[in-house]
């Protein structure tokens, strides 16, 4: 079942990529999502909205400040759940995907599709996570 309060972010610089990823949410039944162009937009959304994400998907391309740790960020912010981070670089041969310490995913896929979006949407939603617990 849709849980259509879950708050989703889209944080990529590419505008078709936004729009493709958003159109994708919407044929789920998802429409509480906010797009974002730049690192600066992420940020100030994530620290002076009133309510935090359930499922973040950032375009790793989106960092480019040296020193900036997108892996910590995600775990550590307390208005993030669930983060994608997509279009990495991975470091582990042969794997497309690398999980991180449950709510931070880490893929080189350049743009997730809705076989992957579907899992990160289960995982994002408070509502499954109290059931399966």
């Amino acid at each position: 079942m849709i849980n259509k309060a879950l708050r989703i972010m889209i944080a990529d610089p590419e505008h078709f990529q936004r729009v493709r990823l958003e159109r994708d949410f919407n044929r789920q039944g998802y429409y509480a999502i906010a797009p974002v162009s730049n690192l600066k937009d992420m940020l100030t959304l994530l620290e002076y909205g009133h309510r935090g994400f359930d499922l973040v998907l950032i375009n790793a391309s989106l960092v480019g400040i040296k020193g900036f740790n997108l892996h910590d960020f995600c775990l550590d912010h307390p208005m993030m759940g669930q983060a994608f981070v997509y279009d990495s670089p991975l470091r582990q041969s042969a794997t497309l995907s690398a999980k991180i310490r449950g709510s931070v995913d880490f893929s080189s896929v350049q743009l997730p599709d809705g076989a992957l979006i579907r899992p990160l949407l289960h995982a994002a939603d408070p509502s499954r996570q109290s059931i399966t617990s």
